[in-house]
């Protein structure tokens, strides 16, 4: 619950992206692009995930995952243009370790739980979503506040993400600790 809620609370402070866009000097059509192409090279890897996740085990995929988010986060330190390689880039790593992260956790949590008490987790795994939905927004609204947005604001929204991501992988790390649960399907 804490490492969702952490990773959710990163993922939310990104609504301020566009504001990281414009001052990079890009306008919304080339947020649009940024946005796209992180998106439909996430979606290409979620293939691969699929299949890390049976062969490797939802746990290790987790983790691998939270630490590229991070890795992501940071990276967006050294980004000085919006039209370059590298924001393309971070942004298909940043996009495809969040998809890696809710595939591996629902997947390691769904293994570790009877089935009569599926929905109960599943649901309960939810409100820590709605948690991160409520207080992601305000706080990026609180690092970003202000009428000019300054490049430092925006690196500590960054950093700020990666802190709470890091916290996340802590809580991941001491969650998934012990014996993993791994599939028992043979791959096609």
């Amino acid at each position: 619950y804490v490492a969702n809620a952490l990773t959710m609370i990163a993922i939310t402070l990104l609504v301020r992206y566009a504001d990281f866009v414009t001052h990079l000097g890009g306008a919304e059509g080339q947020l649009g692009l940024i946005v796209g192409v992180g998106m439909i090279g996430s979606l290409c890897m979620r293939v691969a995930q699929g299949v890390g996740i049976d062969r490797y085990g939802p746990r290790l995929i987790w983790r691998w995952s939270m630490f590229f988010f991070i890795v992501s986060l940071v990276a967006h330190l050294w980004i000085n243009s919006s039209s370059g390689f590298a924001i393309f880039a971070v942004r298909i790593l940043m996009q495809t370790s969040i998809a890696g992260i809710f595939g591996a956790s629902i997947t390691y949590i769904s293994r570790r739980v009877p089935p009569e008490r599926m929905a109960e987790i599943i649901g309960t795994l939810g409100t820590s979503g709605f948690v991160g939905f409520l207080v992601g927004p305000q706080l990026g609204d609180w690092i970003c506040g202000g009428a000019v947005i300054e490049r430092e604001q925006l690196n500590w929204l960054f950093l700020t993400a990666a802190g709470l991501a890091t916290g996340g992988l802590i809580a991941v790390c001491y969650a998934t600790r012990g014996k993993t649960v791994r599939s028992n399907r043979r791959q096609p």
